[in-house]
């Protein structure tokens, strides 16, 4: 599959939770780390997710899992909410989700009770009521597993998730092209051409984006100082740091914690 893109805006903290609602939502091919649950409220959307389509019609809900490319289309005039999240925040199940196909990620004609739940939550709510959320959500698709088979994957496809995974894991070291190869067991010229053919993005690119990423978390969720988030996020020299925070973020590290905290 191609021409898609890695999204980079969600979170790589484990706690990311985002929630909006909106109307005549439309977004190209696409992956990210995030669990992401679309409900429709009004109107109809196609939801393409790897290779199958899917129809949302009003009181539909979709669940979309990590890494998956996918899109969304509306034909017309809708209006939806739209939660994404870390894995981490429905760890208790997140592994099953991941290892089982399911029957259908559609769940069609939500109960009111969820649909009241999810015009209720908000990005404020305390942690213990976001985890509730997502997990009362995250049953209705657990229901839908196929537990008598597991996800199979191509060997690009777990190259690549086994990179993704691979990079997120060790942030705080410096994710060379080559090291990630050596230690997923494969040469750095073949990691370097199918990652980009796959993600659309070079590994070094995708890279960098990642730890700018962490450090706006870390910028933003912590005291720690500038100079050890730079050790956190793997790199070895402050002024490349700022140079790859900068170029990326349009400011400073220092201005981007004070626009955060204002």
């Amino acid at each position: 599959m191609k021409d898609f893109f890695y999204e980079l805006k969600h979170d790589i903290g484990a706690d990311y939770f985002t929630v909006e609602q909106g109307s005549d939502l439309s977004f190209p091919l696409h992956m990210h780390r995030c669990y992401e649950i679309i409900l429709l409220c009004e109107g109809s959307m196609n939801v393409r997710i790897e290779q199958r389509e899917y129809t949302l019609e009003a009181g539909d809900m979709i669940l979309i899992k990590p890494n998956c490319v996918h899109s969304l289309e509306t034909p017309a005039t809708s209006r939806h909410r739209l939660c994404i999240f870390s894995p981490e925040l429905i760890s208790a199940v997140s592994s099953q989700l991941k290892r089982h196909p399911l029957l259908s990620p559609v769940v069609r004609c939500v109960p009111h009770l969820y649909r009241e739940l999810f015009e209720q939550i908000n990005e404020s709510a305390s942690i213990a009521g976001i985890k509730g959320f997502l997990y009362c959500l995250s049953d209705l698709f657990c229901k839908q597993l196929d537990l008598s088979r597991e996800v199979i994957l191509s060997g690009r496809d777990h190259l690549i998730r086994d990179a993704l995974r691979y990079v997120e894991e060790n942030l705080n070291a410096p994710c060379t092209l080559e090291g990630v190869a050596t230690a997923l067991g494969y040469s750095g010229s073949y990691l370097s051409r199918v990652f980009g053919d796959t993600v659309g993005m070079p590994f070094t690119a995708y890279v960098r984006h990642v730890k700018i990423n962490r450090a706006c978390y870390l910028l933003k969720n912590t005291r720690l100082s500038v100079t050890d988030i730079v050790s956190q996020c793997g790199y070895a020299s402050v002024a490349t740091f700022n140079h790859n925070f900068s170029e990326l973020t349009g400011c400073s590290p220092t201005a981007y914690r004070k626009r955060s905290s204002s």
